[in-house]
């Protein structure tokens, strides 16, 4: 699978940071704003999709989880991290053969 190279604003690279920065915090709500701010700054930011989906599984809302993850996936297909995290949630929530697959292919896509 061929890469493609996306060029973020660094504006969303901005808010993105902070997202990284401020879940260290205890103030949730700014975490998630940060994302959605880099987010609407950049609807095809893959990488932010899949951390806010990551802080999503963190703080339990495995379903907001899953719907980042799928967003993270449509922008960008090949990406394993997003894949293998994917599956990680999908085991939280008891659905062992959907997790596997997803796992499967994120170590797939990370091996090449």
């Amino acid at each position: 699978m061929q890469k493609t190279t996306v060029s973020i604003s660094q504006d969303a690279q901005y808010f993105f940071r902070l997202a990284l920065d401020a879940e260290a915090g205890e103030n949730p709500q700014s975490v998630l704003e940060y994302f959605d701010r880099a987010i609407a700054l950049e609807p095809g930011y893959a990488g932010a999709w899949n951390e806010k989906a990551n802080f999503l599984d963190l703080m339990g809302d495995l379903d907001a989880a899953l719907v980042c993850y799928n967003a993270a996936l449509t922008i960008d297909p090949g990406a394993a991290e997003a894949w293998f995290n994917k599956g990680m949630t999908l085991r939280k929530m008891g659905r062992d053969q959907d997790a596997v697959s997803c796992i499967d292919r994120g170590i797939e896509l990370a091996l090449g």
